[in-house]
């Protein structure tokens, strides 16, 4: 195989277990309400109800920086892979060799990686 391809699923490992990561240490922390007692719940359900439900995240420009910069990793990918993956394609003539298939998993991958990054950004814009 060439070494391309090793680069290209070596990087694709990367950046999938970067983005586990990084998704672990930004993640917003649930809070949860303290338990009580039913005698006691009369005087404190004023309090539970006052109670946030999900803490703001602590890093919200680090989140957007990171995750424009998989964006744009994984464009870059899918731009890389597209001429060998359609020259595979040609060559192939019915042959489907290990090439061919592990090209045409890491494009459709990235690409669905891609499309779940952009609709993220797209929420974040419109919140804003």
């Amino acid at each position: 195989m060439n070494k391309e391809i090793y680069i290209v699923v070596g990087m694709s490992i990367f950046a999938f277990l970067l983005g586990i990561q990084l998704k672990k240490k930004f993640s917003k922390k649930k809070v949860e309400a303290p338990k009580i007692h039913k005698s006691q719940r009369s005087k404190f359900a004023k309090q539970a109800q006052e109670l946030p439900q999900e803490k703001q995240s602590k890093y919200p420009k680090i989140k957007s920086f990171f995750l424009w910069l998989q964006v744009v990793v994984l464009f870059l990918i899918i731009v890389f892979m597209i001429p060998a993956l359609s020259r595979d394609i040609l060559v192939a003539e019915g042959n489907y060799d290990l090439k061919l298939i592990l090209r045409l998993l890491i494009v459709i991958f990235a690409t669905y990686t891609l499309f779940v990054g952009l609709i993220k950004l797209l929420k974040k814009g419109k919140k804003s």
